[in-house]
Protein backbone atom coordinates (compact mmCIF):
# COMPACT_ATOMS: atom_id res chain seq x y z
CA UNK A 1 0.00 0.00 0.00
CA UNK A 2 3.16 2.21 0.63
CA UNK A 3 4.43 1.92 -2.41
CA UNK A 4 1.37 2.31 -4.60
CA UNK A 5 0.51 5.70 -2.42
CA UNK A 6 4.20 6.84 -3.24
CA UNK A 7 4.04 5.64 -6.80
CA UNK A 8 0.48 7.82 -7.01
CA UNK A 9 2.07 10.98 -5.49
CA UNK A 10 5.25 11.22 -8.11
CA UNK A 11 2.48 10.69 -10.96
CA UNK A 12 0.24 13.27 -9.54
CA UNK A 13 3.42 15.27 -9.18
CA UNK A 14 4.53 14.59 -13.17
CA UNK A 15 1.34 15.06 -14.26
CA UNK A 16 0.41 18.23 -12.60
CA UNK A 17 4.29 19.83 -13.76
CA UNK A 18 3.51 18.83 -17.62
CA UNK A 19 -0.05 20.62 -17.08
CA UNK A 20 1.55 23.75 -15.65
CA UNK A 21 4.46 23.16 -18.47
CA UNK A 22 1.30 23.04 -20.89
CA UNK A 23 -0.40 26.00 -19.48
CA UNK A 24 2.20 28.81 -19.37
CA UNK A 25 2.40 28.40 -22.91
CA UNK A 26 0.35 30.64 -25.77
CA UNK A 27 -0.13 30.55 -29.34
CA UNK A 28 -0.93 32.93 -31.68
CA UNK A 29 -3.65 31.38 -32.97
CA UNK A 30 -5.59 31.79 -29.90
CA UNK A 31 -6.66 35.00 -30.70
CA UNK A 32 -4.67 38.37 -29.91
CA UNK A 33 -2.82 38.94 -26.50
CA UNK A 34 -4.07 39.78 -23.23
CA UNK A 35 -2.33 41.00 -19.65
CA UNK A 36 -3.70 37.90 -18.25
CA UNK A 37 -0.35 36.72 -20.50
CA UNK A 38 2.21 38.55 -18.55
CA UNK A 39 3.63 38.12 -15.30
CA UNK A 40 2.98 41.54 -13.39
CA UNK A 41 5.89 43.53 -11.93
CA UNK A 42 6.27 46.84 -10.41
CA UNK A 43 9.09 48.31 -12.33
CA UNK A 44 10.62 48.62 -15.97
CA UNK A 45 14.20 47.78 -17.12
CA UNK A 46 15.27 51.26 -18.64
CA UNK A 47 12.91 51.98 -21.95
CA UNK A 48 11.36 48.48 -21.43
CA UNK A 49 8.01 48.64 -19.47
CA UNK A 50 7.37 45.06 -20.97
CA UNK A 51 8.79 41.97 -22.25
CA UNK A 52 7.40 39.48 -24.61
CA UNK A 53 9.47 36.07 -24.79
CA UNK A 54 8.63 33.95 -27.13
CA UNK A 55 9.71 30.47 -28.48
CA UNK A 56 9.76 29.32 -32.09
CA UNK A 57 10.74 25.39 -32.61
CA UNK A 58 9.96 22.90 -34.98
CA UNK A 59 8.51 19.94 -33.16
CA UNK A 60 8.30 16.18 -35.27
CA UNK A 61 4.57 14.92 -35.59
CA UNK A 62 3.71 11.60 -37.12
CA UNK A 63 1.05 11.26 -40.40
CA UNK A 64 0.17 8.85 -43.02
CA UNK A 65 1.90 9.67 -46.31
CA UNK A 66 0.87 7.40 -49.04
CA UNK A 67 -0.72 5.46 -46.71
CA UNK A 68 2.92 4.90 -44.35
CA UNK A 69 3.28 6.80 -41.20
CA UNK A 70 5.98 9.15 -41.32
CA UNK A 71 7.42 11.58 -39.17
CA UNK A 72 6.89 15.49 -40.18
CA UNK A 73 8.23 18.40 -39.33
CA UNK A 74 5.79 21.36 -38.02
CA UNK A 75 7.06 25.03 -37.34
CA UNK A 76 5.60 26.06 -33.60
CA UNK A 77 5.37 29.37 -31.97
CA UNK A 78 4.28 30.08 -28.79
CA UNK A 79 4.75 32.87 -25.86
CA UNK A 80 6.11 31.35 -22.28
CA UNK A 81 3.76 33.59 -20.03
CA UNK A 82 6.07 32.96 -17.26
CA UNK A 83 9.21 34.59 -18.66
CA UNK A 84 6.96 37.33 -20.63
CA UNK A 85 6.39 40.36 -18.06
CA UNK A 86 4.78 44.01 -17.84
CA UNK A 87 4.90 46.60 -15.62
CA UNK A 88 1.55 47.42 -13.89
CA UNK A 89 1.87 50.98 -14.27
CA UNK A 90 2.11 50.70 -18.11
CA UNK A 91 -0.59 47.96 -18.48
CA UNK A 92 -1.73 50.17 -21.60
CA UNK A 93 -3.92 49.38 -24.63
CA UNK A 94 -0.66 50.89 -26.33
CA UNK A 95 1.41 48.74 -24.80
CA UNK A 96 -0.26 45.75 -25.57
CA UNK A 97 -0.80 46.74 -29.41
CA UNK A 98 3.69 46.92 -29.30
CA UNK A 99 3.81 43.85 -27.83
CA UNK A 100 0.89 41.88 -30.20
CA UNK A 101 2.67 43.95 -33.27
CA UNK A 102 6.15 41.71 -31.98
CA UNK A 103 4.29 38.73 -31.95
CA UNK A 104 3.02 39.21 -35.05
CA UNK A 105 6.46 38.96 -36.27
CA UNK A 106 6.88 36.01 -34.68
CA UNK A 107 4.86 34.37 -36.72
CA UNK A 108 5.43 36.02 -39.75
CA UNK A 109 8.93 34.08 -39.71
CA UNK A 110 6.86 30.87 -38.45
CA UNK A 111 4.81 31.03 -41.56
CA UNK A 112 7.97 31.71 -43.45
CA UNK A 113 9.73 28.80 -41.78
CA UNK A 114 6.74 26.06 -42.09
CA UNK A 115 6.95 27.00 -46.11
CA UNK A 116 10.52 25.92 -45.94
CA UNK A 117 9.71 22.53 -44.35
CA UNK A 118 7.05 22.35 -46.69
CA UNK A 119 9.22 22.64 -49.32
CA UNK A 120 11.97 19.95 -48.45
CA UNK A 121 14.34 22.58 -47.55
CA UNK A 122 17.13 22.42 -44.54
CA UNK A 123 16.28 23.46 -41.44
CA UNK A 124 19.03 25.71 -39.24
CA UNK A 125 17.28 26.80 -36.21
CA UNK A 126 19.83 28.70 -34.85
CA UNK A 127 19.84 30.60 -38.26
CA UNK A 128 15.92 31.36 -38.33
CA UNK A 129 15.80 31.99 -34.54
CA UNK A 130 18.52 34.82 -34.79
CA UNK A 131 16.98 35.99 -38.32
CA UNK A 132 13.51 36.39 -36.13
CA UNK A 133 15.20 38.27 -32.94
CA UNK A 134 17.49 40.66 -35.07
CA UNK A 135 14.03 41.85 -36.84
CA UNK A 136 11.99 42.31 -33.70
CA UNK A 137 15.26 43.90 -32.11
CA UNK A 138 15.19 46.49 -35.24
CA UNK A 139 10.87 46.84 -34.57
CA UNK A 140 11.69 47.54 -30.89
CA UNK A 141 14.99 49.99 -31.43
CA UNK A 142 12.93 51.89 -34.61
CA UNK A 143 9.71 52.44 -32.13
CA UNK A 144 11.59 53.42 -29.33
CA UNK A 145 10.14 50.18 -27.42
CA UNK A 146 6.65 51.07 -28.42
CA UNK A 147 6.96 54.85 -27.54
CA UNK A 148 6.44 55.63 -31.16
CA UNK A 149 3.24 54.82 -31.79
CA UNK A 150 3.12 56.19 -35.37
CA UNK A 151 6.12 53.54 -36.27
CA UNK A 152 4.49 50.98 -34.38
CA UNK A 153 1.15 52.08 -36.72
CA UNK A 154 3.80 51.28 -39.96
CA UNK A 155 5.17 47.98 -38.58
CA UNK A 156 1.61 46.57 -37.83
CA UNK A 157 0.75 47.58 -41.28
CA UNK A 158 3.76 46.43 -42.84
CA UNK A 159 3.72 42.74 -40.75
CA UNK A 160 0.28 42.55 -41.72
CA UNK A 161 0.71 42.63 -45.00
CA UNK A 162 3.40 40.41 -44.96
CA UNK A 163 1.59 37.97 -43.24
CA UNK A 164 -1.94 38.08 -45.49
CA UNK A 165 0.19 36.73 -48.61
CA UNK A 166 1.29 33.99 -47.25
CA UNK A 167 -2.51 32.43 -47.18
CA UNK A 168 -3.47 28.57 -46.06
CA UNK A 169 -4.44 28.19 -49.68
CA UNK A 170 -0.47 29.13 -50.18
CA UNK A 171 0.32 26.78 -48.20
CA UNK A 172 -1.84 24.12 -49.13
CA UNK A 173 -0.78 24.69 -52.83
CA UNK A 174 3.19 24.20 -51.39
CA UNK A 175 2.37 21.23 -49.22
CA UNK A 176 0.41 19.25 -52.24
CA UNK A 177 3.93 20.37 -55.22
CA UNK A 178 5.87 19.18 -52.39
CA UNK A 179 4.66 16.40 -51.59
CA UNK A 180 6.48 13.08 -50.91
CA UNK A 181 5.73 10.55 -54.02
CA UNK A 182 8.50 8.27 -53.45
CA UNK A 183 11.21 7.39 -50.89
CA UNK A 184 13.86 5.34 -52.91
CA UNK A 185 17.00 3.62 -50.68
CA UNK A 186 20.45 4.36 -51.66
CA UNK A 187 22.89 3.32 -49.18
CA UNK A 188 23.20 2.13 -45.80
CA UNK A 189 25.68 0.72 -42.77
CA UNK A 190 24.71 -1.39 -39.92
CA UNK A 191 25.85 -3.14 -36.99
CA UNK A 192 24.66 -6.42 -35.67
CA UNK A 193 24.94 -8.16 -32.99
CA UNK A 194 23.41 -10.61 -30.55
CA UNK A 195 23.45 -14.42 -29.79
CA UNK A 196 22.45 -17.43 -31.84
CA UNK A 197 22.53 -21.32 -31.67
CA UNK A 198 23.82 -23.70 -34.34
CA UNK A 199 22.03 -27.47 -34.37
CA UNK A 200 24.30 -29.90 -36.45
CA UNK A 201 22.34 -32.53 -38.87
CA UNK A 202 23.24 -35.62 -41.03
CA UNK A 203 26.44 -36.84 -40.50
CA UNK A 204 27.27 -34.08 -38.01
CA UNK A 205 24.66 -34.75 -36.09
CA UNK A 206 26.24 -38.00 -34.28
CA UNK A 207 29.58 -36.08 -33.93
CA UNK A 208 28.39 -32.73 -32.12
CA UNK A 209 25.70 -31.48 -29.84
CA UNK A 210 24.28 -27.86 -30.31
CA UNK A 211 26.32 -24.86 -29.64
CA UNK A 212 25.52 -21.51 -28.72
CA UNK A 213 26.79 -18.34 -29.01
CA UNK A 214 27.40 -14.25 -30.24
CA UNK A 215 27.94 -13.03 -33.51
CA UNK A 216 28.72 -9.81 -35.06
CA UNK A 217 27.82 -8.68 -38.56
CA UNK A 218 28.91 -5.74 -40.14
CA UNK A 219 26.59 -4.57 -43.42
CA UNK A 220 26.14 -2.41 -46.32
CA UNK A 221 24.47 -1.71 -49.04
CA UNK A 222 23.45 0.45 -51.89
CA UNK A 223 19.50 0.50 -53.05
CA UNK A 224 18.14 -3.24 -51.68
CA UNK A 225 21.00 -5.08 -52.52
CA UNK A 226 22.94 -5.63 -48.79
CA UNK A 227 26.69 -6.81 -48.51
CA UNK A 228 27.69 -8.41 -44.77
CA UNK A 229 30.67 -9.61 -42.80
CA UNK A 230 29.61 -12.28 -40.25
CA UNK A 231 31.13 -13.44 -37.31
CA UNK A 232 29.95 -16.35 -34.83
CA UNK A 233 31.94 -17.68 -32.09
CA UNK A 234 30.25 -20.46 -30.00
CA UNK A 235 30.49 -23.66 -27.70
CA UNK A 236 29.35 -27.00 -27.48
CA UNK A 237 30.57 -30.23 -26.73
CA UNK A 238 31.10 -33.71 -28.91
CA UNK A 239 28.37 -36.56 -28.27
CA UNK A 240 29.29 -40.31 -27.35
CA UNK A 241 28.88 -41.50 -30.90
CA UNK A 242 31.57 -39.37 -31.71
CA UNK A 243 34.79 -41.90 -30.11
CA UNK A 244 33.72 -44.57 -32.66
CA UNK A 245 33.71 -42.14 -35.96
CA UNK A 246 37.52 -40.87 -35.86
CA UNK A 247 40.68 -42.50 -36.32
CA UNK A 248 43.37 -42.66 -33.64
CA UNK A 249 45.07 -40.02 -35.12
CA UNK A 250 42.55 -37.60 -34.85
CA UNK A 251 40.27 -38.33 -32.24
CA UNK A 252 37.01 -36.92 -30.68
CA UNK A 253 36.54 -37.94 -26.93
CA UNK A 254 33.36 -38.38 -25.29
CA UNK A 255 31.44 -34.77 -24.01
CA UNK A 256 35.24 -32.71 -25.10
CA UNK A 257 34.15 -29.24 -25.63
CA UNK A 258 34.64 -27.87 -28.56
CA UNK A 259 34.74 -23.94 -29.81
CA UNK A 260 32.65 -23.34 -33.08
CA UNK A 261 33.83 -20.42 -35.21
CA UNK A 262 32.27 -19.45 -38.78
CA UNK A 263 33.47 -16.13 -40.79
CA UNK A 264 31.52 -15.59 -44.28
CA UNK A 265 30.76 -12.94 -46.44
CA UNK A 266 27.10 -12.74 -47.73
CA UNK A 267 25.09 -10.57 -50.50
CA UNK A 268 21.23 -10.55 -50.29
CA UNK A 269 18.92 -8.86 -51.71
CA UNK A 270 15.72 -7.13 -49.75
CA UNK A 271 12.59 -8.73 -50.69
CA UNK A 272 10.79 -6.13 -48.05
CA UNK A 273 11.47 -2.82 -47.50
CA UNK A 274 10.07 -0.54 -45.66
CA UNK A 275 9.54 1.53 -42.70
CA UNK A 276 8.56 -1.41 -40.18
CA UNK A 277 10.15 -4.34 -41.57
CA UNK A 278 13.29 -5.14 -43.73
CA UNK A 279 13.51 -8.98 -44.96
CA UNK A 280 16.35 -10.37 -46.84
CA UNK A 281 16.99 -13.38 -48.20
CA UNK A 282 20.95 -14.19 -48.62
CA UNK A 283 23.40 -16.93 -49.77
CA UNK A 284 27.37 -16.65 -48.99
CA UNK A 285 30.25 -18.95 -48.76
CA UNK A 286 32.75 -18.97 -45.93
CA UNK A 287 35.17 -21.01 -43.39
CA UNK A 288 33.77 -23.04 -40.65
CA UNK A 289 35.88 -24.30 -37.75
CA UNK A 290 35.52 -26.57 -34.89
CA UNK A 291 38.32 -26.43 -32.49
CA UNK A 292 38.40 -28.94 -29.34
CA UNK A 293 41.48 -30.69 -27.50
CA UNK A 294 43.37 -34.12 -28.10
CA UNK A 295 45.96 -34.39 -25.27
CA UNK A 296 45.94 -30.79 -24.68
CA UNK A 297 46.62 -30.26 -28.11
CA UNK A 298 44.34 -27.43 -30.27
CA UNK A 299 43.24 -29.68 -33.35
CA UNK A 300 40.09 -28.80 -35.58
CA UNK A 301 39.16 -28.60 -38.89
CA UNK A 302 38.24 -25.73 -40.64
CA UNK A 303 36.47 -25.92 -44.45
CA UNK A 304 34.94 -23.53 -46.80
CA UNK A 305 31.26 -23.74 -46.68
CA UNK A 306 28.01 -22.19 -48.60
CA UNK A 307 25.20 -21.04 -46.74
CA UNK A 308 21.76 -19.74 -47.48
CA UNK A 309 18.95 -17.97 -45.17
CA UNK A 310 16.73 -15.34 -44.34
CA UNK A 311 17.76 -11.70 -42.57
CA UNK A 312 15.19 -9.98 -41.12
CA UNK A 313 14.98 -6.88 -38.93
CA UNK A 314 12.08 -5.00 -37.42
CA UNK A 315 12.45 -1.37 -36.59
CA UNK A 316 12.02 -0.52 -32.99
CA UNK A 317 12.88 3.16 -33.01
CA UNK A 318 13.32 5.31 -36.40
CA UNK A 319 14.90 8.54 -36.61
CA UNK A 320 14.32 10.51 -40.04
CA UNK A 321 15.79 13.65 -41.07
CA UNK A 322 15.01 15.89 -44.07
CA UNK A 323 17.34 17.74 -45.98
CA UNK A 324 15.47 18.92 -49.34
CA UNK A 325 15.42 15.86 -51.76
CA UNK A 326 17.42 13.34 -49.30
CA UNK A 327 15.97 11.53 -46.14
CA UNK A 328 18.74 10.33 -43.13
CA UNK A 329 17.12 7.85 -41.06
CA UNK A 330 18.69 6.42 -38.06
CA UNK A 331 17.54 3.36 -36.75
CA UNK A 332 17.82 0.83 -33.96
CA UNK A 333 15.97 -2.19 -34.91
CA UNK A 334 15.85 -5.76 -33.39
CA UNK A 335 17.44 -8.46 -35.79
CA UNK A 336 16.95 -12.09 -36.66
CA UNK A 337 18.54 -14.17 -39.21
CA UNK A 338 18.20 -17.94 -39.99
CA UNK A 339 19.71 -19.80 -42.58
CA UNK A 340 21.64 -23.42 -43.18
CA UNK A 341 25.09 -24.00 -44.42
CA UNK A 342 26.51 -27.45 -45.72
CA UNK A 343 29.37 -28.10 -44.29
CA UNK A 344 32.23 -31.37 -45.18
CA UNK A 345 34.93 -31.86 -42.93
CA UNK A 346 38.12 -33.75 -44.40
CA UNK A 347 39.87 -33.26 -41.02
CA UNK A 348 37.49 -36.19 -39.47
CA UNK A 349 37.29 -39.63 -40.85
CA UNK A 350 34.62 -40.63 -43.50
CA UNK A 351 34.58 -36.78 -44.45
CA UNK A 352 31.55 -36.47 -42.96
CA UNK A 353 29.34 -34.57 -44.76
CA UNK A 354 26.51 -32.20 -42.64
CA UNK A 355 23.97 -29.35 -42.57
CA UNK A 356 24.10 -26.60 -40.03
CA UNK A 357 20.96 -25.25 -38.99
CA UNK A 358 21.93 -21.72 -37.74
CA UNK A 359 19.26 -19.37 -35.79
CA UNK A 360 20.71 -15.75 -34.31
CA UNK A 361 18.38 -13.15 -32.77
CA UNK A 362 19.78 -9.68 -31.75
CA UNK A 363 20.23 -6.47 -32.01
CA UNK A 364 20.78 -3.83 -34.87
CA UNK A 365 22.29 0.31 -35.17
CA UNK A 366 22.74 1.87 -38.30
CA UNK A 367 22.00 4.79 -41.24
CA UNK A 368 20.00 4.88 -43.55
CA UNK A 369 20.40 7.27 -46.62
CA UNK A 370 17.04 7.50 -48.87
CA UNK A 371 16.41 9.87 -51.98
CA UNK A 372 13.03 11.77 -51.37
CA UNK A 373 11.17 12.12 -55.12
CA UNK A 374 8.71 15.05 -54.42
CA UNK A 375 5.62 15.97 -56.72
CA UNK A 376 7.28 19.25 -57.56
CA UNK A 377 10.06 17.83 -59.19
CA UNK A 378 10.66 15.11 -61.78
CA UNK A 379 13.42 14.62 -60.75
CA UNK A 380 15.93 14.31 -57.20
CA UNK A 381 19.06 15.23 -56.35
CA UNK A 382 20.54 13.11 -53.38
CA UNK A 383 23.59 15.03 -51.02
CA UNK A 384 25.76 12.81 -48.99
CA UNK A 385 25.44 12.31 -45.11
CA UNK A 386 26.61 10.20 -42.74
CA UNK A 387 25.80 9.46 -39.49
Amino acid sequence: MRYFLTFSFYLIVLLSTTAVAQSSRRGWERGPLTWSDFTPMNESIGAEHSYLEYVLDVERRKDMINGKEMQTRTAVLYVDKKMSWVDTHYRTPQELRYNQVAFNIAELHRRRLQLVIDTGGAVNMNYYTRLLSYEVDSFCHYTYYGADTAAVAWWEWEIRRQMDSITPIMVEQHQKANAIEKITPQYHLIFNLGGGAKFFAGDLHKLFAPSGGMYFDFEGGLWRHMFSLDMYVGGGRCLPDSIDAVENINKLYNYDKITTIDLSINYGFAAIDGRQWTVTPFVGYGLQAILYDEDGASNGPAEGCWRAGVDVKYHLGVDDEYYGNELTRLQCSAHGKLFLSRDRFKGIVGSPIGVTINAQVGFSFGVRQMKVRRAASESSMTIKSGL
